[in-house]
This record gives C-alpha cells, structure tokens and sequence, in this order.
C-alpha cells in the first residue's frame, strides 16, 4: 500500500527519479535534486537526511510504479497478448530510462540504498513468478523449477534485456 507523502517530499522524490533517468550513469547530488525539485537543499535535507536515504526511498517508489505497470501488462486479454506487453514494457523502460536509473540505483554501495534496491529487487523476482506462474497455467505449461525460482531467473533477464538495450 503507498503511503501519502507531503507534496514537497513528493515533488523532492520526483525529480530526484527524473535525474536518475536522465543522468543515465551515477546519482545526482542532493542540490542537483534541490534543483530539479525547485526548492531549498534545506528542503531535501529535511525530508531525507541523506543521499542514500533518498535513493532509497526513489527505489521504492520506482518498485511500486514498476509492479503496477507490470501487472498491467499481464493482465492482456491473452497470454500472447500480456507476453508481447511485457517485451513492450521492457523496451519502454529503456527508453523511458527506467533502466537508467535502476542501473544508477544498483551501483550504489551504501547500506540502505542497497538494501531498498535489493528489496524492491525481490519484490519484482516475487511479483514476476506470480505473473508468469499465470502465463504458463494459461497457456497448458508446467514449468519444471519452482515458481519463485523461476521469479528470479526472469527478473535476471528483464534486467539483462534492459542493459543489452542500452548498450
């Protein structure tokens, strides 16, 4: 469930999650972000007392957004249709520069940015084994490891089809 943030925490995340799209490569500074957000660096500190405080909470809200428009696409009218969707979606992270900034986010070395993008990283491998454990159903297949197993390996191959697509 999203819990309501305060418009300036909002719009802080916000663009801190634009920069990261469009930087491609590292993470912004907290004034890039104070920038972008057109407020105070004061402002940005109070909401989020640290670089990787932010980044952390840019990466749950970016997992939030990214398991609603993957839920989206599994829900196609057909199996064929939610597989043709989720290559869509996987393309359209590239250009949107998702990707970028979930590249940006899994570089960082400090605890609780790791920490929330492992988390959300596992929450998308959960969310993937779910929606394709209803894919194969769909389509009369049996896979032969274990749905959350499965979970994994996908989510290992959305983010392998995003690099290769950036490159």
């Amino acid at each position: 469930m999203a819990t309501s943030r305060p418009d300036s925490e909002s719009t802080i995340l916000a663009a801190a999650e634009r920069l990261l799209r469009k930087r491609g490569v590292g993470t912004p500074t907290l004034e890039a972000v104070a920038r972008e957000a057109q407020c105070a660096k004061g402002l940005v500190n109070y909401h989020f007392s640290s670089k990787p405080i932010l980044l952390a909470a840019v990466a749950e809200e970016m997992g939030r957004a990214r398991a609603a428009r993957w839920a989206r696409a599994f829900e196609g009218p057909s199996a064929d249709a939610a597989i043709r969707s989720t290559w869509e979606l996987i393309v359209a992270e590239r250009r949107d520069g998702t990707a970028a900034a979930w590249a940006a986010l899994r570089a960082e070395v400090t605890r609780v940015t790791v920490q929330a993008v492992n988390s959300e990283t596992a929450s998308f491998a959960r969310f993937l084994s779910q929606g394709v454990s209803g894919l194969l159903s769909a389509l009369g297949l049996q896979p032969t490891v274990p749905a959350a197993e499965l979970g994994w390996y996908l989510a290992a191959v959305v983010q392998g089809a995003e690099i290769l697509l950036q490159a």
